[in-house]
């Protein structure tokens, strides 16, 4: 079977700017038990779906409802991915902070990649046990952070071009530079990341409920 080319809005976005993170996922699907993963605010960012067979999208661009609907996307996807059953993955047309018709505590990882507050806005979609992924470009990771319902848990750092993950001594991360009290609403006011003293490329928290 010849080759299928990869599509050119993935090709931009992600393998010309070596953006994929592959090696990120499948960290996280050897050192976790995942068979369900959302992922809202995807963009056309279907790496998740190399390694996991089951990945839900979700994002309000229209360059990505066309993306998803293409036979070449479905076919890079079987000719990417590392496990023997077929790819199982759906897109929703949505802007995830109104909703979308998935049934909620029924995914095991939730991914929050540089779209906003998606591990507030999707919580309920996530299982109890299950999985926050989360970088804090827009503070989504600071506010899981001091969140009673998710539990810190991993954090990721980029070295000589990999991922590698540290699951220990994780008590001074989340410790803010400046010395005024940070809360939900704050963070999310913000709508972008605060300095702490130490940090990390990625985070994973547990839902705790």
């Amino acid at each position: 079977m010849s080759a299928v080319p990869i599509p050119d809005l993935y090709r931009k976005y992600f393998v010309e700017r070596e953006f994929e993170r592959l090696d990120l996922f499948q960290l996280i699907a050897e050192e976790y038990k995942i068979k369900r993963v959302l992922y809202p605010g995807s963009f056309v960012h279907v790496t998740p779906s190399f390694v996991f067979p089951q990945v839900v999208y979700v994002d309000n661009d229209k360059q990505a409802d066309k993306f998803f609907k293409i036979p070449e996307m479905h076919q890079f996807i079987e000719q990417q991915k590392t496990y023997p059953q077929a790819a199982n993955l759906k897109f929703h047309f949505a802007d995830y902070r109104e909703g979308f018709n998935e049934k909620e505590k029924s995914f095991d990882l939730l991914i929050s990649q540089y779209s906003g507050f998606v591990g507030q806005y999707c919580k309920p979609y996530l299982k109890k046990g299950g999985l926050l992924l989360a970088n804090n470009s827009h503070g989504d990771a600071g506010v899981a952070a001091i969140d009673k319902d998710y539990e810190f848990i991993a954090v990721f750092f980029l070295r000589n071009g990999r991922y590698k993950i540290q699951q220990t001594d994780l008590d001074d991360y989340f410790v803010p530079k400046s010395p005024a009290k940070q809360t939900r609403e704050s963070l999310m006011q913000l709508q972008k990341g605060i300095g702490y003293k130490k940090s990390g490329n990625a985070y994973l928290f547990r839902k705790l409920s």
